[in-house]
């Protein structure tokens, strides 16, 4: 199946989030005034993001930050292949600043288009390989685009002089390292220089210069000091969390968030997105065509509650997975949680012809 459209009639993020919610496999095209991008889709996954020039710009920023000389990033790319597993981090790492940058682009554009087809050929693309939840990339995005005003406000224009704060940790990431080094190695290295040395978007290197700025390892001669968001900063920590699997610390995260600014979209779009990436490793443990057997003795069914030996009963009776999800009144979420509790528990058993036991 294929399609196309505009992006004024249907906007980038409630197309990305029915492709992430339909778990959808093949390649969404998107075109705007600026520029073209592509993403490859493996059941809602991103799998490998495409552009004009994406490879020059990748190996152009490896090299600027010291990571490996450029023409051998460019030589591993053209072949597809990786190379040391730090090599092939720094590159992702980058090539995911480069496609969010695409999507924050695209908000603000005009005449943007897309198209979607179901075969995932990578022809000729100047592809690079990820391992990205599309919903992580939806929320990710949509909080850059809440916060692009705070960064206009702090660099009002582009010849800010940007200097490296002696004694600062090293950056974790990639692109980070790339503005630390360049900036250290001339006294005068304005914003526009910094983007233009590594040949990004304006708007990605000026967000690497605004998280190094609130890190503390970079100084601005003549920036606004940013303003404190609590929230951004708890989004970020969860966000951590939910890229480690540690989903119920994320959800404390959440509820934390819900009762400081419950009306935030920021904050109901991480709520989705917890849930939706919790249920998919639920289902990756137990798959939906899961059958169970019931090994429990009557004393263990005594110590549960109501609507769990309801579950019992329903997996008893031979349903699988999905059928009993589907027929719960709880959440899907919840549902998901019970069954795993009472396999955990040894009173459920996945039938061995079906799927595995859960982590």
């Amino acid at each position: 199946m294929a399609f196309h459209g505009d992006l004024s009639s249907y906007p980038l993020p409630d197309l990305l989030q029915w492709l992430d919610a339909s778990r959808k496999t093949g390649a969404l095209g998107l075109t705007w005034d600026a520029g073209q991008r592509k993403i490859f889709l493996l059941t809602g996954q991103i799998v490998a993001t495409a552009a004009p020039g994406l490879w020059e710009r990748l190996a152009r920023v490896m090299e600027q930050g010291g990571e490996a000389q450029g023409e051998r990033v460019l030589a591993m790319l053209k072949r597809g292949q990786a190379t040391e597993p730090a090599v092939t981090t720094a590159v992702r790492q980058i090539a995911e600043e480069d496609l969010l940058g695409s999507f924050i682009d695209l908000n603000g554009a005009q005449g943007g288009r897309f198209h979607w087809t179901e075969d995932p050929d990578r022809g000729e693309d100047e592809w690079v390989s990820m391992e990205l939840p599309l919903r992580h990339v939806v929320f990710e995005a949509l909080r850059r685009v809440d916060e692009a005003h705070e960064v206009e406000r702090v660099f009002p224009h582009d010849h800010l002089v940007v200097r490296p704060v002696a004694g600062a940790v090293k950056p974790s990431h990639a692109l980070g390292r790339a503005v630390l080094r360049l900036v250290g190695k001339e006294p005068e290295m304005t914003l526009s220089r910094v983007w233009l040395a590594l040949g990004v978007s304006r708007g990605v290197v000026t967000r690497a210069v605004y998280d190094l700025l609130r890190a503390g390892r970079v100084s601005v001669d003549g920036a606004r000091t940013p303003d404190s968001d609590p929230i951004a900063e708890m989004l970020e920590k969860g966000a951590v969390l939910l890229r480690e699997r540690q989903f119920d610390a994320a959800a404390l995260v959440f509820a934390t968030l819900m009762q400081r600014d419950p009306g935030d979209r920021r904050v109901r779009e991480f709520a989705r997105m917890v849930e939706r990436e919790h249920v998919a490793a639920l289902y990756r443990e137990i798959a939906p065509v899961t059958v169970f057997d019931v090994a429990a003795e009557p004393q263990a069914m005594t110590a549960l509650r109501p609507d769990e030996r309801n579950l019992v009963g329903q997996l008893q009776s031979g349903w699988d997975l999905s059928a009993v999800v589907l027929a719960s009144p709880q959440r899907e979420l919840d549902t998901l949680k019970a069954i795993h509790k009472l396999v955990r528990q040894g009173i459920v058993t996945p039938r061995s012809e079906s799927a595995g036991a859960p982590e």
